[in-house]
């Protein structure tokens, strides 16, 4: 027999930003809470790392969520949360091979895409930009997606007649309200952005959720004084202030379960702790492998989720008067036109502020540059014994993205630090190292997403592999469904 420790009201399995939101509900309203996380800091892949005085986001660096609508804003109050989140414009600069592209979030993005896009592309805009208003004002209602037997009613409070026009777009892609004949420069543009928030391009892009991923900037984008991780880091506290806890460095070995129900976990050094429920704030992959009991339909529908993508990541720590003043928090580079789009082509380019010296040594910057790539392409190289090379590869690339933005930048780094899909699955134990959940086609978008609901009774998932899929705005807005289904499962009261 198994010993055991102190039994808990909930159990919350990993300590990303989902896992920490779900668990600081759970505890605001009453239910003893732990949250083990494997590894020794709060954030998963919204995390940080030191090195040599610099401090860099590991992950996530574009943060959205705080606006007058944004669920960040309204947890935060929920849960007497304070973070200080500072507006930022623009939201970042796009850097295209024949253009740079501007990206406001206020009036200024109207003259910008007309200049870049002309007018024939302005039908597309207002359409995305009504769809998109659409959706966000369902999204304030907090609708459990996707619809079960538990869902229907709590998504018939959330919508009104006004949302009915939505219906129009089930099944239907982004590519459908393009300009007939787009130039490449558009349909580039808008596959890049794509890429960034819903893991695809146009052609099979969900068309709500990628009008509304295309529309975060009208939102507004977010600067936080230490990074990303103060998300995770504030969420910790209110935990901790709640009178539940934090295991950091302690795996989960499995999901025990009795009688078709969750009833706790036996962690890696065989204790087994009871609960009444559990939370999965993991990928799904990593639930199937904890839980075989979740049963052939739910590993049915994990393996038809279209997810393919981790992370390339070059972390440069930059001394003073490498980049110059008023330089732009946050960059996407797109290097051609006829080559896909990931795998180095696009990067992503993150800068921390000027004179921010708890991110970066004497006045310098901490720079974070990741690219999409294929899992499968480094686990080949794994294989071959080519992983040297590839990483070679794409450090050239990403230093290359950074070259575009401040031109000898990249020689004049004090610190390069580089890190690949094998990095993420060592740190935040995700299979594979699979990052950014599935790719947000009408199969998966919404109605089609996989559920806060697992076939276990008891046991909830909530992160990115679940609805409404990446970003911290989005782990939590699943971890909010998930922590509130317990609550009302359990007899709390929010």
């Amino acid at each position: 027999m198994l010993p055991k420790s102190d039994s808990y009201d909930v159990i919350v399995i990993g300590g990303g930003v989902a896992g920490l939101t779900a668990a600081a509900i759970l505890a605001h309203y009453g239910a003893r809470t732990v949250v083990y996380e494997r590894h020794n800091v709060p954030g998963g892949c919204a995390s940080f790392y030191q090195r040599d005085g610099y401090r860099f986001d590991v992950g996530a660096t574009l943060v959205g969520g705080f606006g007058l609508r944004g669920v960040h804003r309204s947890l935060n109050a929920e849960l007497d949360i304070d973070v200080s989140a500072r507006a930022i414009e623009p939201s970042m600069v796009i850097h295209l091979p024949d253009d740079t592209v501007v990206r406001y979030g206020d009036e200024r993005w109207a003259p910008e895409r007309r200049r870049a896009f002309g007018e024939a592309a302005e039908p597309f805009w207002q359409r995305q930009e009504r769809i998109a208003e659409l959706a966000w004002d369902l999204s304030t209602r907090f609708p459990a997606l996707p619809v079960d037997a538990f869902g229907v009613r709590t998504l018939a409070r959330a919508v009104r007649p006004r949302h009915l026009p939505l219906v129009a777009t089930l099944g239907r892609t982004v590519d459908a309200i393009l300009p007939r004949g787009a130039d490449r420069r558009l349909r580039t543009f808008i596959d890049a952005q794509l890429l960034i928030t819903a893991q695809c391009d146009a052609r099979r892009a969900d068309l709500a959720y990628g009008c509304t991923a295309l529309d975060l900037a009208r939102e507004g984008t977010f600067h936080l004084a230490d990074g990303t991780s103060t998300i995770a880091t504030a969420l910790a506290r209110a935990i901790r202030r709640a009178g539940s806890r934090i295991a950091y460095g302690t795996a989960v070995a499995s999901i025990g379960t009795q009688r078709g129900r969750a009833c706790g976990v036996r962690l890696d050094d065989g204790t087994f702790v009871a609960a009444r429920a559990v939370v999965a704030a993991i990928p799904a992959q990593n639930v199937v492998r904890l839980c075989p009991d979740v049963g052939p339909f739910y590993r049915a529908r994990l393996a038809a989720l279209p997810q393919r993508w981790g992370a390339a990541a070059l972390f440069c720590g930059l001394p003073p008067g490498v980049v110059p003043s008023g330089t732009a928090s946050h960059h996407q580079v797109v290097a051609s036109y006829d080559e896909p789009l990931g795998e180095g082509i696009t990067a992503f380019v993150s800068f921390s502020d000027e004179g921010e010296t708890r991110r970066a040594r004497r006045g310098g910057r901490a720079v974070t540059i990741t690219t999409h790539t294929d899992v499968a392409r480094w686990e080949r190289a794994h294989r071959d014994g080519r992983t040297d090379a590839l990483r070679a590869e794409y450090r050239r690339l990403l230093g290359s993205a950074l070259e575009r933005i401040v031109p000898g930048a990249f020689a004049r780094a004090e610190i390069v630090e580089f890190a690949d899909p094998h990095t993420y699955e060592r740190y935040t134990g995700r299979l594979r190292g699979l990052v950014g959940g599935a790719a947000q086609t009408p199969a998966v978008a919404t109605l089609g997403a996989l559920s806060h609901r697992t076939p276990v009774r008891g046991l909830y998932a909530c992160g990115d592999t679940t609805f409404p899929g990446q970003s911290t705005v989005g782990v939590s807005l699943s971890a909010r469904t998930a922590a509130y289904a317990v609550l009302g499962r359990l007899g709390f009261r929010p």
